[in-house]
């Protein structure tokens, strides 16, 4: 009894046994895999945060390039401009055109202008707040201040070249450039070089696009005076002349008849006046209306490859309304000064009242005239290409086209215009008169 007494004693002290080590160690692995799952989610939010923020600078990069070509494009088809690439009305600044392409007179070829040091011209621009800030620099480098603070400010940086690469090489086509620029995240001069690889701490993305020269005249008469219709000055002593070594002789051609009495004609050496005069052209009298096209607008497209209203909506061309159906010659010199190598559209007459030129030689004029051309002052010169849209060209008055003109309908009248074909001005006029726009599919964001 004693021995059965004391096994139930230790049996009853006898410690416990211990549980709950396998909980322990299954929390254990559960925190450890939690802890992995935790771990990684922050990596992979920190790669994200950072992948947005590289993604964000890229495309603010992206956009700075592709606002620097939309802006090369404006300005190429716009007015003078001072360093700032602001309007100018100061005869002494150039074009943005004028700045930064040179066109070859005679052959057409687009080379880009280079420094006095012969190095690379770089109109650049950055965005300060709200607005961009840009520098068209004449000479040298250009001059723009970094904004301040830490906000976004994106710059970019054009450069123009010719199509077969290297400065300094001639051009293969005519009327052709290549427009390259870099656009940043700031405004870093090594993110913005053009040959570099730009910096590690910014966005940067480069473009390109070919823009060409269209709009001007596509084809030029081969006489000093060209109509659709009939040519008959009532006996007036006009004049045509014709005389270069290089033209076709042809003084005037028409689709109508011509009167040539008490006219003055200058053809070729060798060539009688009276045999420089091509008149009853099936070629002109026979242009017709075709279903929505007028007669008088397939003549206007026969010379300028496109229609009036496609010619006129064209980013270069100026469009002039005097008000009161005729604008003087004034109002009209003043336009041209201001927009060198712009076609102009004048909607209404134009009444040359005030002595003064039209152009120059190196500087020809494009001139589309809704209305009739008339002088009411002897000697002005319109050097360039005249248009006229009018039924009948009533003329008036004496003065001087060199160049060529070209009627719509017939020309009347009873002035004493002279009408001289220049061959030299019809060329430069070709090369450096028109809108530059962009060569479709050039666009490229890769080198």
């Amino acid at each position: 009894m004693k021995h059965a007494r004391g096994a139930a004693s230790q049996r009853r002290f006898r410690p416990s046994r211990q549980r709950g080590l396998a909980t322990l160690v299954v929390v254990m692995v559960l925190f450890f895999i939690v802890s992995l799952v935790a771990a990684y989610t922050n990596r992979n939010l920190i790669f994200e945060q950072r992948t947005s923020a590289n993604q964000y600078r890229s495309t603010q990069a992206l956009e700075a390039a592709e606002a620097g070509i939309e802006w090369a494009l404006a300005l190429l088809n716009h007015q003078r401009i001072d360093a700032a690439c602001q309007n100018s009305t100061t005869v002494t600044d150039t074009s943005f055109r004028q700045r930064y392409l040179i066109a070859d007179p005679t052959t057409g070829k687009l080379t880009a202008r280079l420094t006095s040091l012969n190095t690379e011209l770089l109109p650049s621009c950055v965005l300060n707040g709200t607005q961009w800030n840009c520098s068209c620099p004449v000479d040298g480098a250009p001059t723009l201040t970094a904004p301040t603070g830490t906000g976004v400010a994106p710059a970019f940086r054009v450069r123009f070249q010719q199509i077969n690469g290297a400065p300094g090489t001639p051009p293969s086509r005519p009327g052709v450039i290549k427009v390259d620029v870099v656009g940043c995240t700031r405004l870093n001069a090594a993110c913005l070089s053009l040959t570099g690889a730009g910096v590690s701490s910014e966005g940067r993305s480069t473009m390109s696009t070919l823009v060409a020269l269209t709009g001007g005249p596509a084809s030029p008469p081969n006489a000093a005076l060209l109509a659709r219709g009939a040519i008959d000055l009532g006996g007036a002593a006009a004049a045509a002349y014709n005389t270069g070594p290089l033209g076709s002789g042809v003084t005037l051609h028409a689709g109508g008849a011509i009167n040539t009495a008490g006219l003055t004609l200058g053809s070729t050496p060798g060539t009688p006046g009276s045999q420089s005069v091509v008149s009853l052209d099936p070629a002109l009298s026979g242009i017709s209306t075709v279903g929505l096209f007028a007669a008088s607008d397939r003549m206007f497209a026969a010379v300028f490859n496109m229609m009036p209203d496609t010619f006129k909506l064209q980013p270069a061309a100026v469009v002039l309304d005097c008000g009161g159906g005729t604008c003087t010659g004034a109002q009209v010199r003043t336009a041209i000064s201001l927009n060198p190598g712009r076609p102009l559209w004048l909607r209404g007459n134009l009444d040359v009242s005030t002595t003064g030129d039209f152009g120059t030689a190196a500087e020809p004029v494009l001139m589309v005239i809704e209305g009739n051309l008339g002088f009411s002052v002897a000697g002005p010169t319109i050097f360039g290409l005249v248009y006229a849209r009018t039924v009948d060209w009533a003329t008036s008055g004496a003065g001087t086209v060199r160049g060529a003109a070209v009627a719509e309908g017939q020309v009347s009248g009873s002035g004493t215009p002279t009408f001289a074909r220049d061959a030299a001005v019809l060329t430069t006029l070709r090369s450096n008169t028109g809108s530059m726009v962009r060569v479709p599919g050039s666009w490229k964001d890769f080198p």
